[in-house]
């Protein structure tokens, strides 16, 4: 490869719910462009780091719960121990569970919900935020979602928790800015993920008309949109959130 197409070349990258899809996308796409990428996740980050190396990459695998700060503080010391920086924090890991409405959701499946796709970001951050300060360069990029913007039916937890992931990052977007930490989100549609394990036939059949492209999103697709907000080019992009989302928030 040639030094252009390495954009990440040098860089120190933790993409959580590395595991499967859009994790596991990004992680690849990082490593193709010359990072180090740790994968972490509960289930399958030895998979995915086996994977990236066997295709020239240079990946870890790092098994967390989202959810354990002790875990992320442990995770965060053992790579500025190695390493020496952190660069790049991709916050992907996320569930969705079917039956999910305000009347419907349980408390302990609320909390469950809240505590990985909200209050995980969050730890995450928490974690890193003072190496990239310190250094005075980073990238964060959170992964939300068309639900955050819109309405979505049984969906009410998991509305409220990509809400939250979408505030949370123009607040700190804002907070770290002058210290040239550059912290965005992705708001993705339906993509076709391991996620959509938990999606009834009759949700995914209620979002395809809802998508002005006619089709669902692809792992790779989302990836892609992540990687930007994680290279120079966007260098003067705080605090934003991408739609990749085939135009459903358009409409």
């Amino acid at each position: 490869m040639t030094a252009s197409s390495q954009p990440f070349a040098g860089k120190i990258a933790i993409v959580t719910g590395a595991g499967s899809g859009i994790g596991l996308a990004t992680a690849a796409g990082l490593a193709a462009g010359g990072a180090t990428v740790i994968c972490a996740d509960w289930q399958g980050a030895e998979e995915a780091a086996a994977s990236i190396r066997s295709s020239g990459g240079t990946a870890e695998a790092a098994g967390i719960d989202v959810r354990d700060p002790a875990a992320w503080s442990a995770l965060a010391a053992d790579v500025m121990a190695r390493h020496g920086r952190i660069d790049i924090l991709v916050n992907n890991a996320g569930i969705a569970v079917p039956g999910d409405t305000v009347i419907d959701v349980s408390e302990e499946v609320w909390d469950r919900i809240l505590d990985i796709n909200a209050k995980g970001v969050w730890l995450g951050m928490r974690a890193v935020l003072p190496a990239m300060v310190e250094q005075k360069s980073g990238k964060i990029c959170n992964v939300a979602s068309t639900a955050a913007h819109i309405g979505l039916r049984n969906a009410a937890a998991y509305c409220a928790s990509k809400g939250a992931v979408l505030a949370l990052t123009r607040q700190a977007g804002v907070q770290y800015a002058a210290d040239n930490v550059q912290i965005n989100s992705v708001s993705p549609g339906t993509t076709m993920t391991g996620i959509q394990k938990d999606i009834t036939d009759e949700q995914r059949a209620a979002f395809l008309p809802l998508t002005p492209i006619g089709r669902f999103a692809q792992s790779p697709e989302v990836a892609a949109a992540i990687l930007f907000l994680c290279s120079e080019g966007s260098s003067f992009i705080t605090g934003a959130d991408v739609s990749v989302d085939g135009g459903m928030v358009a409409l």
